[in-house]
């Protein structure tokens, strides 16, 4: 099972969300039953939600009133009605909220079973609001042990595993954005493909250079994007964390040793480096030759390469430049 959950401002709001049927769906029972939960209007939503939202006036410091949680059952899994309400109630006691106003509502619009539950933070006799946020662990925890005394097929948790289950690996999860677009048009989405790709680049790469040379094979490109990085093919993009596990802009800068530098600049600080070790040392004509037309390249389009060689090591190639010109084997 996997459960979702929203804090919002409006009970009416939800409530209008689970009575609609979705278009494209008009032909299948949207709610499939209700049950409710220290609430007056037990039969209908709407009027449950006017009565939850006149409690929660009673506190106006909550300004997020409404607990939103969706619970989800594997598609092979086939939960009774009593199982499903069961499930949903412990979730509430983990959250210390079954003194608490609440509505169950199970949708038949699906191919899986789903349950939706409305809850009110603010306590219908003390006033005193439930939870702001960093309920994750208590929900998981209630899903984990259900699953295995229920016998529903087991997902393991970010927040909390049983024994003999480890915790996913957060990049397998897309984001709610990225999923929904992909699942729409039944594409692989594109973090996915670069993960299925490049993965190995990035936890073998020395250097950014490194690193830089791997990806362009591939045909792929690093970017800085806000405070990380990104990976792109110059169309799509996707965060270097959600690629590799070890992949972040402040991950790579240590483990390189040396803050972000573009493909760029890695190319132009490695060909610098080329040149000044192979100038003192004995070259053939032809490694000459292409020595020559690399420094020529660089110090014309580049700025304080003088600066950067060292002058007696730009001053030498610039003899050697001058040289090969007079004899008239550049071919340039």
């Amino acid at each position: 099972m996997i459960c979702a959950s929203r804090l919002v401002h409006s009970f009416r709001g939800v409530a209008r969300y689970l009575e609609t049927p979705k278009s494209h769906r008009e032909d299948r029972v949207r709610v499939a039953w209700i049950e409710a939960r220290n609430v007056v209007s037990d039969q209908s939503l709407s009027i449950a939600a006017r009565e939850m939202a006149l409690v929660a006036a009673g506190n106006s410091r909550v300004r997020r009133p409404c607990l939103h949680l969706s619970i989800s059952w594997a598609p092979d899994d086939n939960p009774s009605r009593d199982q499903m309400a069961e499930v949903s109630d412990r979730v509430l006691a983990s959250l210390k909220m079954s003194e608490h106003q609440a509505m169950l509502v199970a949708h038949g619009d699906e191919h899986y079973a789903h349950l939706h539950a409305i809850a009110n933070r603010v306590h219908p006799i003390t006033r005193i609001p439930r939870y702001g946020k960093f309920y994750y662990r208590q929900i998981e925890e209630t899903l984990r042990k259900a699953e295995r005394e229920m016998n529903f097929k087991e997902t393991p948790g970010h927040y909390y595993q049983l024994p003999g289950q480890s915790a996913p690996d957060r990049r397998d999860s897309l984001s709610k954005r990225t999923h929904k677009a992909t699942q729409s048009r039944g594409e692989i989405p594109f973090q996915v493909l670069v993960r299925d790709s490049a993965e190995g680049d990035f936890d073998a790469a020395q250097s950014w250079l490194d690193l830089h040379t791997r990806l362009g094979e591939r045909g792929l490109k690093l970017e800085p994007r806000a405070r990380g990085l990104v990976v792109t093919d110059g169309h799509e993009y996707a965060k270097c964390s959600s690629v590799a596990k070890d992949a972040s802009l402040h991950k790579l800068e240590a483990r390189f040793n040396a803050p972000w530098s573009s493909a760029e600049k890695c190319s132009f600080d490695h060909s610098v480096q080329r040149l000044g070790q192979v100038v003192s040392k004995d070259l053939n004509p032809s490694d000459k030759r292409a020595l020559v037309k690399e420094f020529i390249r660089l110090d014309a389009q580049i700025g304080g390469l003088k600066t950067k060689l060292m002058r007696g090591v730009y001053n030498s190639l610039r003899t050697l430049v001058n040289d090969e010109q007079q004899r008239g084997d550049l071919g340039l």
